[in-house]
């Protein structure tokens, strides 16, 4: 199956692509992947750990001026690959020995980070990655790495802050606003929730789209403010509610909606905490709640006590 976008994460008899996580060595990456271990045995998926390294080149003077020539031995290259995939394969089995019954394949990839993680996405569920990285200029998971894997890649993406806490139970927090992509999302979330067996929260956030005044009386134009106020907060929780609705079924999860005033990053950061997984659209258009990638859903993941799944539907 290609990599499109799917409503659903738990796997069928025509979908069974793995989990895909990158891991670097770094604290952060490992936590991702332990969440992902979580997302793949719960969706009955199998879990694929990528590790990938640049190796440093100079270029070269003289005759071969302009040429990029390696800048170690083939001795180095070698131990420096062995080196990488001795990390991955010690992780990989305390996963095994902990998740016997969840499949877990490894690979090890040579070249860009960001690029090595998208080639290896073409035939995934989802990926998962750490927000930060081990630092360094081949470091995997820096923030540019996750930056450019979640806006180039065609299936979910779930960022791992390293405030996230996977040993107390928590919710699925999704935020919608109306729109058609926030509706698919929500739909994800469910699944998400299903499987891991977590209620699910749905969330939109409204708040004054402007404020008309009157410069030389300080007054308001139109209606009053509170009216204003009441209606934005009427339209809101009929929207959450329809969600709501539209979501329950015979799955068993349990499902809460609310209306909370305020900006889309503020509301769903303070919704969820450390052990909690928000959902949100990578684009949204609607004026009564913004969930845009360029914006919210970025802020979100730096600002997120705990993972963050940026969903891309077509």
């Amino acid at each position: 199956m290609s990599n499109s976008w799917s409503s659903h994460i738990d796997a069928s008899s025509d979908d069974s692509r793995p989990v895909l996580v990158g891991y670097d060595g770094s604290t952060n990456s490992e936590m991702a992947v332990w969440w992902a271990a979580d997302v793949a045995r719960s969706s009955k998926r199998t879990l694929r750990i990528l590790t990938s390294y640049a190796l440093p080149t100079m270029v070269a003077l003289g005759v071969s001026a302009g040429y990029v020539v390696p800048a170690l031995s083939s001795e180095e290259v070698h131990e420096i690959d062995t080196r990488h995939r001795t990390m991955l394969n010690e992780l990989a089995d305390r996963v095994r020995k902990q998740l016997p019954d969840l499949p877990v394949d490894t690979f090890l990839e040579q070249g860009a980070p960001a690029t090595a993680i998208l080639k290896a996405s073409d035939d995934v569920a989802m990926i998962v990655l750490g927000t930060r990285g081990v630092g360094s200029a081949q470091g995997l998971l820096m923030g540019s790495v996750s930056y450019a894997v979640v806006h180039r890649a065609k299936c979910p993406v779930m960022l791992v802050p390293e405030s996230s806490n996977r040993s107390v139970p928590g919710k699925v927090v999704v935020g919608v606003d109306g729109s058609s992509r926030s509706t698919q999302a929500a739909q994800w979330a469910l699944s998400l929730a299903t499987c891991m067996h977590r209620p699910l929260e749905v969330v939109t956030a409204w708040h004054y789209p402007y404020q008309a005044m009157v410069p030389e009386a300080g007054m308001m134009m139109g209606p009053n403010i509170e009216e204003l106020r009441l209606a934005l907060l009427r339209d809101a929780k009929q929207l959450v509610e329809r969600e709501k609705h539209r979501l329950e079924g015979p799955h068993g999860t349990s499902i809460d909606a609310n209306a909370v005033e305020g900006s889309a990053t503020d509301v769903l950061s303070e919704q969820a905490g450390p052990q909690d997984v928000i959902v949100v659209s990578s684009k949204s258009h609607s004026l009564l709640a913004s969930v845009l990638l360029g914006s919210t859903a970025v802020s979100l993941a730096h600002r997120s006590r705990g993972p963050v799944v940026i969903v891309h539907p077509v």
